[in-house]
C-alpha cells in the first residue's frame, strides 16, 4: 500500500498538511451558503459532517446535498462523515444503522472518502472497506477519545490496527489534559512516521492546548489537518486562512 493517497489530484501525505474543511449545516440552504463560503479560503477538501443533517435518514436529501457539494467545489475532494455520539458527533445510531447509511453513499459513489469509525467494530470496518474499495472510494478509518490521550504505544497500536484493516488514511484524535499529553500524541504520530508509513497518518490533540499538533503535521507526520470557515465542528480548530499562514510558515520545503 503507498504512503500516500491521491484524490483529485492533491497528495495527501507527502509535504505540508493538507486542510479539510468540515461542513455541519442542517439544511441544503445554509450547506450551499457555506461552501460558497469555503470556496474563499485556503483548502484542500471538505468534510461533510452528515451527523448534523436534518436529513440524514433520507437518501434523497443526502444524495442532494452531496451533489451541491461537488457542484459548488468541484475540484475538491468530498469526504463524508457520520460522527456518532461515542465519538464526539451527533449521531446516535446501531452499528448496523451506521453501517447501512455509509454503504448507500459507497454504492451510490457519492462522496470521494468515508469516515469508518473504529468503534463500529472489526466487522463492521472491514466490510465498508472492501466495499468502498469496490467503488473505487477511499477510506479513512478514525478513532476518537473525547475523554483522555492514551499512552503513544497504545495510540500507535491503533492505528496499526487500522493499517491491518485495509483503511487507505488512518485517523486519531484525542484530548489532552496536560502539556504531556500533547507530546504523547506528537510521539506516536512520529513512530507512525517513522515505522508505519504505509498509508498517511491524521492525528490531532484537541482543544487550544492541542493547537500545536494542528500546525506542525509536516514535522511529525500527520497529513492533514482540519480549518475552519465559520462553525467548528472539535474544539481547537483554528480558521482556514491562519492555519495555512502557519503551515506556510513551518513548511520544510
Amino acid at each position: 500500500m503507498s504512503g500516500t493517497v491521491i484524490i483529485k489530484q492533491k497528495e495527501i501525505g507527502r509535504g505540508r498538511p493538507k486542510i479539510c474543511i468540515p461542513i455541519t449545516e442542517q439544511n441544503l440552504t445554509d450547506l450551499r451558503r457555506t461552501a460558497q463560503e469555503i470556496a474563499r479560503v485556503p483548502h484542500d477538501l471538505v468534510e461533510w459532517r452528515a451527523d448534523f443533517f436534518e436529513g440524514l435518514a433520507d437518501s434523497e436529501a443526502c444524495h442532494e446535498a452531496l451533489e451541491l457539494l461537488r457542484e459548488e467545489l468541484p475540484a475538491d475532494p468530498v469526504l463524508f462523515t457520520i460522527r456518532t455520539r461515542p465519538e464526539m458527533g451527533e449521531a446516535d445510531l446501531s452499528a448496523d444503522q451506521y453501517g447501512a447509511l455509509n454503504l448507500r453513499v459507497i454504492e451510490g459513489k457519492w462522496a470521494d472518502l468515508v469516515d469508518v469509525e473504529l468503534s463500529c467494530g472489526k466487522q463492521h470496518v472491514q466490510s465498508l472497506i472492501e466495499a468502498a474499495h469496490a467503488k473505487g472510494v477511499y477510506v479513512i478509518t478514525s478513532r476518537h477519545d473525547k475523554e483522555m490521550t492514551p499512552a503513544p504505544e497504545k495510540i500507535v497500536e491503533t492505528l496499526c490496527l487500522m493499517q491491518d484493516l485495509g483503511a487507505d488514511i488512518v485517523k486519531y484524535a484525542v484530548m489532552p489534559h496536560t502539556e504531556r499529553d500533547v507530546l504523547n500524541l506528537l510521539m506516536a504520530t512520529l513512530t507512525m512516521k517513522e515505522k508505519h508509513a504505509s498509508t498517511p497518518v491524521i492525528t490531532m490533540s484537541m482543544g487550544k492546548l492541542g493547537a500545536l499538533s494542528r500546525i506542525s503535521g509536516e514535522l511529525f507526520g500527520s497529513a492533514l489537518t482540519f480549518g475552519t470557515a465559520g462553525k467548528a465542528s472539535a474544539p481547537g480548530q483554528l480558521p482556514a486562512e491562519q492555519l495555512m499562514d502557519f503551515l506556510r510558515y513551518l513548511s520544510l520545503g
